[in-house]
């Protein structure tokens, strides 16, 4: 397992506990990212930076890349500024970089999914497509060029929403 997948679940179990406690002020904020940023610098072997407001977890490395998780608004920046903001439901999760999106939607209806997918294609992704549907799923991937992939995934049964998007490098 990579050092970066290690370092970021050992963030994600971090935040998870100090979430857990129910314990979210100020003080606990900051003492938490001291601790994470000690334990992705150390696993990384370089100097990064976390900031945690509220539920919402960014990550900034040496490099100049940024990771945020735990959002539940759409994201302004990253790689989620090549999708279609998708406007209905109640927005879960959302994690965010510059290559990497992945945004969790409850309480979306069929017919909602189905008009994503169509802006979706609208967009462009439409290359090396794959379209699927049941009684209890619906998914649609495809590529708009050789390194970006966009993939819409509906649970009929929950009326959840996963969108994500990949840039490849």
């Amino acid at each position: 397992m990579s050092k970066k997948i290690v370092a970021l679940l050992l963030v994600v179990f971090m935040i998870a506990v100090v979430g857990g406690c129910g314990v979210r002020d100020k003080v606990t904020e900051e003492i938490t990212e001291k601790v994470t940023e000690g334990v992705i610098n150390k696993a990384l072997d370089g100097e990064g930076s976390v900031d945690i407001e509220g539920g919402k977890v960014t990550i900034k490395g040496e490099d100049g890349g940024e990771y945020s998780f735990g959002d539940t608004e759409w994201p302004k920046d990253g790689a989620a500024q090549l999708l279609p903001k998708f406007d209905k439901g109640k927005i879960s999760s959302v994690l965010n970089s510059d290559t990497v999106c992945v945004i969790m939607v409850e309480e979306v209806e069929k017919s909602d999914f189905e008009a994503y997918v169509d802006e979706v294609k609208g967009l462009g992704f439409t290359n090396e497509a794959f379209e699927f549907t049941s009684d209890t799923t619906g998914t649609y991937m495809a590529k708009k060029d050789e390194k970006t992939t966009a993939s819409v995934q509906y649970d009929l049964e929950n009326k959840f929403l996963t969108i994500g998007l990949e840039i490849s490098e």
